[in-house]
């Protein structure tokens, strides 16, 4: 009854964290959605009373930028610890072999090694260090552990490490072992990360180019059909028949705006395919997106179409 009773409330324990920790994701995006619905609406509110169509504009980016940037701040930050975690996974196999070798039982040095600084795998040793003091079974703290931290590699090496403790033999061996491959699979994903960071520069220029065209567009193109218009507008009483009569009824400022929306949308499009391309995830491509589109419109602001 008391073994039952010491095994169920880990179990309890982790069942509420993923709960608590899925409430807190989907309240975070709940009230970023009705920010960034909120923002919209004062955007419209305010286009409609002065009547200005880039207050809309820029009420949308607004409201784009409020919904996403708590997501992505979220999702970057337990990015930031999923990678300290694995970071610090073949330092944690170093020193348990190490404790093992110096006489220590495999409960024994996974109680040395929780009390070692190893970023944010500290925290997470000393919880599975709790539960095992609990009396859960070392299977079951294993997956316990590897649940809490979420990582491909944490589970890798947890299901290694529990094989070698079943077949028993020489485990300090065995951890070396899986200390190495764990090490040449990390230097493999950097590899290929670096491998992969020419492309996401390469998005990167290729939005700079289109900005480029649209600066150029913006001063050169846009701004000799103003002047254009002008003189026409100036000579109205004469005909002017032709190319250069239809272009007095073009609208520069609805082509500017149309920029600007397609420079958004390239953003948008661009971010998320870095996410995916450097990451390998498109939620990992938020922050590319909120970058790309304050570049945007600082851009259109600057040369003067917003």
């Amino acid at each position: 009854m008391s073994e039952r009773r010491t095994q169920t409330i880990p179990r309890n324990i982790r069942r509420r964290r993923v709960e608590t920790a899925a409430s807190k994701k989907k309240k975070l995006a709940i009230l970023s959605a009705f920010a960034a619905i909120a923002v919209m609406v004062m955007g419209l509110y305010a286009s409609s009373t002065i009547g200005s169509t880039t207050i809309r504009d820029l009420g949308a980016v607004a409201a784009v930028i409020v919904g996403i940037m708590p997501i992505a701040a979220v999702n970057m930050k337990e990015v930031i610890r999923k990678n300290s975690i694995d970071k610090n996974l073949p330092i944690f196999l170093l020193a348990l072999r190490s404790s093992i070798v110096s006489g220590h039982s495999i409960l024994q040095g996974l109680t040395e090694v929780a009390n070692r600084k190893l970023g944010a795998l500290t925290p997470e040793l000393k919880n599975l260090r709790a539960n095992l003091s609990w009396g859960m079974p070392l299977e079951e703290a294993f997956e316990n552990f590897v649940q809490r931290v979420g990582t491909r590699t944490s589970r890798r090496v947890m299901v290694l490490l529990n094989l070698a403790i079943e077949a028993g033999g020489n485990v300090a061996d065995t951890i070396d072992i899986i200390q190495k491959h764990v090490s040449e699979m990390q230097n493999l994903e950097n590899e290929r990360k670096g491998n992969m960071r020419p492309y996401i520069i390469t998005i990167y220029i290729s939005f700079a180019v289109f900005l480029a065209i649209a600066a150029i567009l913006v001063f050169q193109f846009f701004g000799e059909i103003e002047r254009l218009q002008t003189t026409l507008t100036t000579n109205s009483n004469s005909q002017v028949p032709g190319l250069f009569g239809g272009l007095a009824d073009v609208n520069i400022k609805h082509l500017k705006e149309l920029m600007l929306h397609m420079s958004i949308a390239e953003a948008i499009f661009g971010g998320l395919i870095a996410g995916k391309i450097g990451e390998g995830s498109y939620v990992a491509g938020i922050k590319h997106v909120v970058i790309l589109i304050v570049i945007s419109v600082v851009v259109f602001a600057m040369i003067g179409a917003v």
